[in-house]
């Protein structure tokens, strides 16, 4: 029996110019699903700033936004480091004027039992996901309120809300972010400032798989009903809602895009 089909381009779903005039920052934005999200925020009209630590990741992103008809932006950022964050929005700032849109992306993981779990690697991960996106959060959010308000989405995943076993310290720091947006979202209203999550179930990245030794078990869409694995293209869609004057009454949401992943079991 055939699942889910794939989710249409971006330019078969949304106005070319959407996000003109809005100015959006994606972290990660090289590679998976940052780079994907960076994309397809160009496709819409934004220009868009990316930043990860490494700028050979960036560059040829960096030109493909271009391509799109908008500004591009490429800086390097350590998410892990305040100083670094805050010297990466007055990058972004300076170059393309402000930022409307901010989409915390930069993440890590890997797998192993917890009881291996050193305190390095839980840093590590956990520093990247829940450190990183708050750093970004507050620093982002700090111009946003001046500038009267914008929206922040932030990448969590369907292992914060059902266990993780195995990258205890993705799942922490991911269930971490969702409470963080939810927190914003409520303090931030009255600034105009719209915090929401997008949590997606297993999508085949290079990252996602490299973690799970080169290629990802059939086994794991026994969970999936929609019986495929999920693509960067597919997180696109609800993260483009989010950012845009559809989503001006959603905050404070959480999205998964799992293709049914945390629904009970058919049992037929």
């Amino acid at each position: 029996m055939a699942g889910l089909g794939p989710t249409p381009p971006v330019e078969e779903l949304f106005a070319d110019d959407l996000l003109a005039g809005e100015v959006a920052l994606v972290t990660g934005g090289g590679t998976g699903i940052g780079r994907a999200i960076a994309l397809g925020l160009a496709e819409c009209g934004a220009d868009v700033a990316i930043a990860s630590r490494e700028l050979d990741h960036l560059e040829p992103v960096a030109d493909e936004i271009e391509e799109r008809g908008v500004e591009a932006c490429a800086t390097t950022v350590d998410v892990r480091e305040y100083d670094a964050v805050e010297a990466m929005v007055d990058t972004v700032v300076e170059e393309l004027g402000g930022i409307d849109v901010l989409v915390n992306n930069a993440g890590a993981n890997f797998l192993g039992p917890t009881e291996s779990l050193t305190p390095n690697g839980w840093r590590a991960v956990v520093g990247t996901i829940l450190d990183g996106t708050a750093y970004c959060t507050f620093a982002v959010g700090e111009q946003m309120i001046d500038e009267g308000g914008g929206a922040i989405v932030s990448m969590g995943a369907t292992n914060s809300v059902r266990g993780a076993p195995y990258h205890a310290h993705s799942g922490a720091g991911k269930a971490g972010v969702h409470n963080l947006m939810q927190t914003v979202a409520s303090e931030w209203a009255s600034c105009g400032i719209r915090a929401n999550t997008v949590a997606p179930g297993i999508v085949e990245t290079e990252g996602v798989t490299e973690a799970a030794g080169g290629e990802l078990p059939d086994a794991f869409l026994d969970d999936v009903p929609a019986d495929r694995f999920g693509t960067p293209a597919d997180c696109v869609p609800t993260v483009l809602f989010l950012a845009s004057p559809a989503a001006a009454y959603v905050t404070g949401g959480y999205f998964t895009v799992d293709g049914g992943q945390l629904l009970a079991p058919t049992p037929f």
